[in-house]
């Protein structure tokens, strides 16, 4: 297998830290993975702005779907099952019908030269407890507080609701994606819908470092060895893994040469564990997680305003820690279909 296709979270309202970010890198992102709420207020923000922008700077989407209606404070607790009950399948078709016309592209024709493609991550990390569509926490289910089946029910009914509008997996590709481990005690495995409904098995996963009381430092493949090895018995599947990152924070405070470290050691793991496609998750958020235009880094990048950054992650995806370049802008069908 060749190397994985490369790509980065960085917030669509600061595109011009990314723009400066793949100047230093000296390469591009083929991936970049963006965020949308099911909210009938965020339909055009998203196919008039946000998706072209990423489209015509050269990279595919990948976007995380996420059933907040209309936000997560307002989002009901039984949102899953009120998907199932057909309460937001007006939403589904409009959403359905306007993201055909984004992958028809300028002559909205599918089947044409000027097609686009994305991948479409829905209702991630539910083996989680922060979600309200994760069966641990949301009131989903009459039967039990953390039956799973509701959650697959909502997969496969927006999963349904858009393939009628004619769109096929040479434009859209569904990627399922867990959190790393299990959080609440519903386990990952049964909260898969299928192979029919799935086309990605993907992973989130960090290294919190000491950033929080109930965290450690950990390493690459602490973090992900045992859920790779879960999903690769449970189907077989192009792996991703859309959001990873480290802190630089440990037990005697913050280690930017450490976080270095890790990002060289993660890159290295994801091409040994035949990883098709990594985001890095590029916001100072809950931590430092940024590799470029955060709070630290091992080096300034000088302009106006001047960034910090990880040099190690420019080896890592310009070349100079790999044995072979990366996948950049064009993103061949193969690759799009994790067949690379």
């Amino acid at each position: 297998m060749t190397a994985p296709l490369f790509g980065v979270y960085n917030d669509p309202d600061r595109m011009a830290v990314l723009e400066r970010m793949e100047q230093w890198l000296g390469t591009s992102h083929a991936i970049q993975t963006v965020f949308t709420p099911w909210s009938p207020g965020a339909i055009d923000e998203l196919f008039d702005r946000i998706l072209p922008s990423i489209w015509t700077a050269g990279r595919v989407p990948l976007l995380t779907w996420e059933p907040f209606t209309p936000t997560p404070d307002a989002t009901p607790p039984d949102v899953a099952a009120r998907i199932v009950a057909g309460e937001y399948d007006e939403y589904l078709d409009r959403w359905a019908d306007r993201l055909a016309t984004w992958l028809a592209g300028p002559d909205s024709e599918l089947g044409t030269a000027d097609d686009r493609r994305l991948y479409l991550r829905l209702a991630h990390e539910m083996n989680g407890d922060w979600y309200p569509w994760s069966p641990t926490v949301g009131e989903n289910d009459s039967r039990t507080a953390a039956d799973p089946s509701t959650y697959r029910e909502l997969w496969r009914h927006a999963h349904d609701r858009i393939e009628r509008e004619g769109i096929d997996g040479t434009h859209c590709q569904w990627l399922w994606c867990v959190n790393h481990v299990d959080v609440g005690g519903v386990s990952m495995e049964d909260c898969y819908p299928g192979d029919e409904f799935v086309d990605w098995l993907g992973i989130d996963g960090f290294n919190w470092g000491d950033s929080r009381e109930w965290s450690a430092w950990r390493s690459p493949a602490a973090v992900f060895d045992d859920a790779l090895d879960r999903l690769t018995h449970l189907a077989d599947k192009p792996i991703a893994v859309p959001e990873f990152a480290s802190t630089s924070q440990t037990a005697n405070g913050h280690d930017p040469a450490r976080k270095a470290a890790w990002i060289r050691a993660a890159y290295e793991y994801l091409d040994d564990a035949e990883v098709a496609l990594a985001c890095w998750f590029n916001e100072d958020k809950e931590t430092d997680w940024a590799a470029f235009g955060g709070e630290r880094g091992t080096e300034r990048v000088a302009g106006e305003p001047s960034h910090e950054a990880y040099a190690t992650y420019r080896g890592a995806l310009a070349g100079g820690d790999r044995a072979e370049p990366p996948r950049s802008r064009i993103v061949s069908d193969a690759a799009f279909l994790g067949r690379g």
